[in-house]
């Protein structure tokens, strides 16, 4: 398909040169601890409720987050184009370490839930100012290496988030787990304030409608509501969550650009290709873990490796799309990332149906990993291209909405297909995820073959 990678010329700009390295340093730094956190939490999430005396409100506190990010985003696009990111990340992080304050000193779970909530809204308004940064800080030609970072970013968290926060819990407290963070927070902003100075807002930005941010607020309680559902789903459940699903569905039609929905070609595309890909590997990756433990007999530990294998090949694939040549048709290696994608959902499908060895679903899950390694950073990097400066915050905001939404709404209708056939066949209940993640990779191809404008 033409894609080769090149040789590193020294004479070429790098990231860690002096006018690059604070927006490759701080913006990784930061997302960095949003992974940390991230990753942290869902550690740390039964001895807060315990504590806290919580274990009603326990998936809340994490749909709370989800719902509140949702805003962030919407508002951070359309923030970040009016006056520019260098506000809105200060905001976002403010806010963040405000949420991150206020969980470690929580004396109640619906204090502790609030304070998820506001973690969320900063690390939402932090999230697509960051990509503004970059658009506006970064020469195109080392975008698809910044992004290849970011990713970078996700791996160490994940190898070592879930064993460093057991040692704090245990050592120091789950109050740490929070407070700990608030610091890096401060020192990565402090290595970014030198490039925030230099970015600037578009003055031909359109206003926010009110409409919009109603929209947003319908799209983020849906979200947290549909969240909600997990270990035991009844009919009640499936009556209160539809009416949300349907809202949820009007409110993405209102939110993402024309065409989203209906594959326009060129951007709109891309956005809808991003949405499919966090839904393909979310719904496998969300029962990876069980399944390994169900079905093939691994202990916790083990089966969590195949989400450090995720993460090690996720990052190796980002590498890879970072190393190309600035000539490549960067749709193709976009349609190439998918397609890889499509390949290992189908793998895990048939490995599930004909009860192939433990560890050829670690080997599966790492192929898919590469290509989402290769495929969503390349979304990100056409959607600076096809934006026009005016608009580039609120397209960031989208390309990001989409992925939680598309993934929010895979997780809902994934959860309730597994929980109604999991106590009749295990392998049955996860062969429909594996469904579920092949028809979201199909989508993910078809939508991404798209993304070439017209």
């Amino acid at each position: 398909m033409g894609v080769t990678a090149t040789a590193v010329d020294p004479h070429r700009p790098s990231l860690l040169s002096p006018e690059n390295r604070p927006v490759s340093i701080g913006t990784t730094a930061l997302i960095s601890l949003f992974a940390v956190e991230y990753i942290a939490v869902g550690t740390a999430m039964p001895t807060v409720a315990r504590a806290l005396d919580g274990l009603g409100l326990y998936a809340l506190a994490f749909g709370a987050t989800i719902a509140a990010s949702v805003i962030g985003m919407i508002l951070g696009g359309w923030w970040s184009d009016r006056s520019g990111p260098r506000v809105v990340l200060l905001a976002g992080a403010t806010a963040f370490s405000a949420g991150l304050l206020a969980a470690g000193l929580s004396t109640s779970m619906e204090l502790f839930v609030a304070a998820r909530g506001l973690q969320g809204l900063g690390s939402g308004l932090a999230t697509v100012a960051i990509y503004v940064v970059i658009a506006q800080g970064i020469p195109d030609g080392l975008r698809p290496r910044m992004f290849s970072l970011l990713a970078a970013a996700w791996v160490i968290p994940g190898l070592a988030g879930p064993v460093l926060t057991g040692f704090l819990v245990e050592h120091a407290g789950w109050r740490w787990v929070f407070l700990g963070v608030i610091p890096l927070v401060l020192v990565s902003m402090a290595v970014l304030l030198p490039a925030l100075g230099r970015t600037e807002p578009s003055t031909d930005a359109p206003y926010l409608g009110v409409a919009t941010i109603l929209w947003a607020v319908v799209a983020a309680v849906s979200v947290g509501v549909l969240n909600l559902g997990g270990e035991r789903i009844t009919a009640q459940d499936v009556l209160i969550g539809l009416p949300f699903a349907v809202a949820l569905g009007v409110a993405a039609w209102r939110l993402l650009p024309p065409g989203t929905f209906t594959l326009g070609r060129g951007l709109p595309s891309v956005i809808s290709a991003r949405g499919a890909i966090g839904a393909s590997f979310m719904a496998s990756e969300a029962y990876l873990p069980l399944m390994l433990q169900d079905l093939h007999g691994y202990s916790p530990a083990e089966a969590g490796g195949a989400l450090a294998v995720g993460a090690v090949t996720w990052a190796g694939g980002s590498w890879l799309q970072g190393r190309l040549r600035d000539t490549v048709d960067r749709v193709r290696v976009m349609v190439a990332g998918c397609c890889i994608i499509l390949l290992g959902t189908a793998l895990l499908f048939t490995a599930i149906a004909l009860s192939w060895a433990g560890w050829t679903v670690l080997v599966i899950w790492g192929i898919t990993q590469t290509g989402v390694g290769v495929a969503y950073p390349t979304t990100s990097l056409q959607t600076m291209r096809l934006s026009p400066p005016e608009v580039l915050g609120s397209n960031s905001s989208s390309l990001q909405v989409s992925e939680a939404l598309a993934s929010a709404v895979a997780l809902a209708g994934v959860g309730a297909v597994f929980t109604a056939l999991y106590a009749g066949s295990h392998q049955s209940a996860f062969l429909a995820v594996a469904v579920a993640s092949v028809l979201a990779g199909m989508a993910a191809v078809a939508t991404s073959a798209r993304s070439r404008p017209a």
